[in-house]
């Protein structure tokens, strides 16, 4: 199955937005490491994870569901890194730095 993704700071990853009625709206997945199992790690976050309301906790998920819904995946649309909230932006570059 052919990935879409994009480099960012030199990691690969894809960039999800399942739309503003779920909390874990905006999902980015991390590519760079696949593990035996296919399974890749992810962030899932709302539009501002770091308010005491807002909502960002990692998990991983098999590497055959980061793919559109209409093509057997979990996600609704496939979103650049620069349409993501600031505060979300800055979450992932927390990742990608090994700050968190």
């Amino acid at each position: 199955m052919r990935r879409k993704h994009e480099t960012i700071n030199g990691h690969n990853i894809s960039i999800w937005d399942d739309g503003d009625k779920f909390i874990d709206r905006f999902t980015v997945v991390y590519l760079d490491e696949i593990d035996e199992r296919g399974i890749v790690q992810y962030l899932a976050m709302s539009a501002n994870p770091f308010h005491p309301q807002g909502f960002g906790q990692h998990g991983e998920m098999d590497i055959n569901a980061v793919a559109y819904k209409g093509r057997g995946g979990c996600f609704k649309r496939r979103i650049r890194f620069d349409e993501l909230p600031e505060d979300c932006k800055r979450a992932v570059m927390m990742d990608l730095k090994g700050d968190n």
